[in-house]
């Protein structure tokens, strides 16, 4: 019968036995406070920098960790470039087999994380992908404008907890 009592007790020792090394906060370098961000668009699609960049600096201020600054006030640098702009076709509309009436925007990119005093790379991530998916509606154009936002705050979002977060 005291077993049965304890068992609750010996359950919570072992969950929180499992968590031992596990830690939440930022795994960078104490000197780490300040981050600058700097995108470079290495596809052929214009523009979409404007909205990656957007979306990594909304993305850094939600975060916390880090406050965003010039270059030169900056303690590291965030050079993300993008690698990547596709279209992928998802679903058939049942009528017509050769029009996709369902359609994947993934944003590729890759990343480093250098300290902005000695160059040093502190994190570097080859390869990081946002997505996001949107109905055919009127034309393509308006519906890859439409989900840009989206794929670049999901790459947004991987290349902060990347980047800055420990786990």
């Amino acid at each position: 019968m005291k077993f049965v009592k304890l068992l609750p007790f010996f359950a919570l020792s072992l969950i929180f036995a499992g968590c031992t090394g596990y830690q939440m906060g930022s795994n960078l370098p104490e000197s780490v406070q300040t981050v600058s961000l700097s995108i470079v668009n290495g596809t052929e699609e214009p523009s979409i920098e404007v909205q990656t960049m957007k979306a990594l600096r909304a993305e850094v201020q939600m975060d916390g960790r880090l406050s965003l600054r010039s270059e030169s006030e900056a303690d590291a640098v965030l050079k993300v470039t993008l690698t990547g702009y596709n279209l992928h076709a998802l679903a058939y509309d049942r009528e017509h087999n050769t029009l996709a009436s369902e359609y994947r925007v993934v944003l590729t990119a890759s990343a480093v994380l250098y300290d902005a005093a000695t160059g040093d790379v502190l994190r570097e991530i080859p390869s990081v992908a946002g997505e996001s998916e949107f109905p055919y509606a009127a034309d393509l154009t308006t519906g890859k404008s439409a989900a840009l936002p989206s794929a670049a705050d999901d790459l947004a979002r991987k290349v902060v907890s990347m980047t800055i977060a420990a786990w």
